[in-house]
């Protein structure tokens, strides 16, 4: 099968967050059963890539001709085909600056979904199916409909990585997308509370609507910031959870912390990357103080609004916690006023650092994910890979993939809470601390058992890959019956 993915991001070259990662492992994972996969993206500033070939083609938008060009690169045998149009992607972030997203993101993207069906009908490429993702490519099943008879044997699979992020924005700029002002409309358009909306025409135009775990798909049609109904419209709608990559995650063989372990040998490996973790950021508390790690974007999403609520008292009853990421100015001057206040037992970096990360999902004890929501949720998965305990909310992704152990001693692999508030958060983290000191202080086996379960749960892409596999072979059955 020969499949196009389009996306703003991938972990390859460039990432901002869980997409990059799912683009190129499952795209990775694909190309593993067999199949052809191509994936187009814009080329921003910071991608460096030895080009196998560059095309120039013209396309009208925004009411001019423009002369974009697309470079090839390949990596781990996924066709990479960049567009490349310096006054839209040559800018330092993908999409937005610390102060707010660029003002022309909607023709950033506009223009990135009809560049991509551009290159596949100038390289005739001739895909079997065309997978978008995202806000960012949402109007790439209207353009086609619109303007690509060619392909209307191709069926279109639309993936809703976060449905918080829809793409809204005033409708002067429909003639500027090369969209007629007759799609400004609630019904059978895009128009959503007088906006357009580009999630709404992704999930409006494609064949089949995927999201990234069974629960966020139920949760979606029940709330999808006003687009449920839409959602529960869709007959071929699929909750596929997301995979890790384990040529990255892998304790085993990962060369980015102190030593190597398994799930034999993970006793000792834990012990040392843990004294080496706390080397790095600083610590001098005693060795068996339990250390709580958490690599994060740090917006309200991911529960940091509760988490401040738990810092001080946390402190109090004998916890360590690092922090690893950045995001909104309120959450990392938050966690900063923290380690001010507690500079024995609180170490933050602001920034995204690849190498500090494995060193935490390696060295800490347990792994922190409040999130408000989360629809599927990566972290967690690599935090289990690693041993370290995960401490979750039981939301979306996190509910698929965390089994609380007090609920269920038979088949648990963390500790979950319900109620997003910091009281069960703080309710949470002291369920875990108890089987961590029956272990650390009374050599009590159930702690290692847990870890042992955590280590041994298979989060690779392989089952995820099939599951679309099958996705698109129905996708591809559908647009033939329609045919």
């Amino acid at each position: 099968m020969k499949i196009v993915m389009v996306a703003s991001e991938s972990a390859a070259y460039i990432k901002a967050g869980g997409l990059g990662d799912v683009i190129h492992s499952l795209s990775k994972a694909l190309i593993k059963l067999g199949h052809t996969v191509y994936v187009v993206m814009p080329k921003y500033s910071k991608i460096k890539a030895q080009f196998g070939y560059t095309r120039s083609f013209r396309l009208f938008f925004n009411g001019e001709w423009e002369e974009p060009q697309i470079h090839e690169d390949i990596k781990d045998h996924v066709r990479y085909l960049f567009i490349d149009f310096p006054h839209y992607y040559q800018r330092e972030y993908i999409y937005a600056t610390p102060k707010g997203e660029y003002e022309d993101n909607p023709l950033r993207f506009g223009f990135l979904s009809l560049s991509a069906l551009e290159a596949i009908k100038l390289l005739q490429i001739e895909p079997h199916i065309i997978h978008v993702h995202d806000w960012h490519t949402g109007l790439l099943p209207l353009y086609k409909k619109l303007y690509y008879p060619e392909f209307k044997h191709i069926p279109i699979v639309f993936t809703i990585h976060n449905a918080l992020h829809q793409g809204i924005y005033d409708p002067h700029f429909l003639p500027m997308l090369n969209l007629p002002w007759s799609l400004y409309h609630p019904y059978e358009g895009i128009e959503f509370y007088g906006k357009i909306n580009f999630l709404k025409a992704g999930i409006a135009f494609c064949d089949v609507l995927t999201t990234v775990s069974p629960s966020y798909a139920e949760e979606l049609k029940q709330y999808a910031y006003g687009l449920e109904g839409l959602i529960r419209e869709k007959k071929y709608f699929f909750g596929i959870l997301n995979g890790i990559d384990y040529d990255i995650w892998n304790p085993e063989e990962d060369r980015f912390i102190k030593s190597n372990y398994n799930v034999k040998t993970f006793q000792k490996g834990k012990f040392i990357n843990k004294k080496h973790l706390k080397e790095v950021f600083g610590f001098k508390t005693y060795h068996e103080k339990p250390l709580v790690g958490m690599v994060s974007r740090l917006t309200a999403q991911k529960g940091f609004d509760i988490i401040q609520g738990i810092i001080c008292e946390a402190v109090r009853e004998g916890f360590d916690f690092v922090f690893l990421g950045s995001g909104e100015e309120k959450y990392q001057d938050m966690l900063i006023e923290f380690m001010k206040k507690h500079p024995e037992s609180v170490r933050v970096r602001i920034e995204y650092n690849e190498e500090l990360a494995h060193k935490i999902y390696a060295g800490s004890d347990m792994f922190l994910m409040p999130s408000l929501f989360e629809p599927c949720g990566i972290s967690q998965m690599i935090a289990m890979r690693y041993g370290t305990m995960p401490i979750v909310r039981s939301v979306g992704g996190l509910k698929d993939t965390v089994i609380d152990y007090v609920n269920d001693p038979l088949q648990g692999n963390g500790f979950t809470f319900e109620e997003f508030s910091s009281r069960e958060l703080m309710h949470a983290l002291l369920k875990a601390r108890v089987y961590y000191d029956m272990y650390t202080c009374d050599h009590l086996k159930d702690w290692l058992e847990i870890v042992k379960r955590c280590m041994k749960r298979d989060f690779s892409w392989e089952k995820s890959a099939r599951d679309y596999e099958r996705i698109y072979t129905t996708a591809i059955m559908l647009k033939s019956y329609d045919s």
